[in-house]
């Protein structure tokens, strides 16, 4: 079965990128709209993505926290964190989630076909199903919240989000880039 042979996808595009040894195609999902690419070279690593445009309203970081937040479980894999699971059971080659400052992508790549297929399977029901929309605990965890251990301490912010930004922002390496 050929490209051409799916009936649910327009063919937009077909063009040798002979950059990188390659074939592209570019499809159009007739009934979402979604863009597709397909890259087909003789690489053994499979690579996957599904990326989203997620321009930010404002400096409160809901893209970033967004992101982690749907890899925290989903419809058909609900336990917390299944990525963690997959590092450890993977035959993978790249397992990611990156927010850059207008779009959030998730890539996967293995250099086996049944592990690609079970890392697709998950990335897809995490961003498609993530199980935020069941549990809001899922957002504050991820971004930013209050902490008070005691009575007698200071309130303090904390969040998985929060934490990380808060360690790029302030290493010396992530100063000079900004400068």
């Amino acid at each position: 079965m050929g490209v051409k042979d799916l009936n649910a996808y327009q063919v937009l595009k077909e063009e040798d990128l002979k950059g990188i040894k390659a074939k592209g195609c570019l499809l159009r999902h007739k009934k979402s709209g979604a863009r597709i690419l397909l890259v087909e070279n003789d690489d053994d690593n499979k690579v996957f993505s599904i990326g989203f445009r997620t321009p930010p309203q404002d400096s409160t970081g809901v893209p970033h926290i967004m992101e982690h937040s749907v890899l925290c479980g989903s419809r058909n894999f609900p336990a917390k964190d299944p990525f963690v699971e997959l590092v450890k059971g993977s035959l993978n080659t790249f397992l990611n989630a990156m927010t850059y400052p207008d779009k959030t992508v998730y890539p996967v790549a293995s250099c086996n076909d049944k592990d690609f297929q079970n890392l697709m399977h998950v990335y897809m029901d995490a961003v498609l199903y993530p199980n935020i929309y069941k549990h809001e605990e899922i957002f504050r965890q991820e971004g930013w919240s209050y902490q008070l251990d005691s009575v007698k301490d200071k309130l303090k912010y904390n969040g998985v989000v929060y934490n990380e930004m808060k360690g790029a922002f302030s290493s010396p390496e992530g100063v000079l880039d900004r400068v």
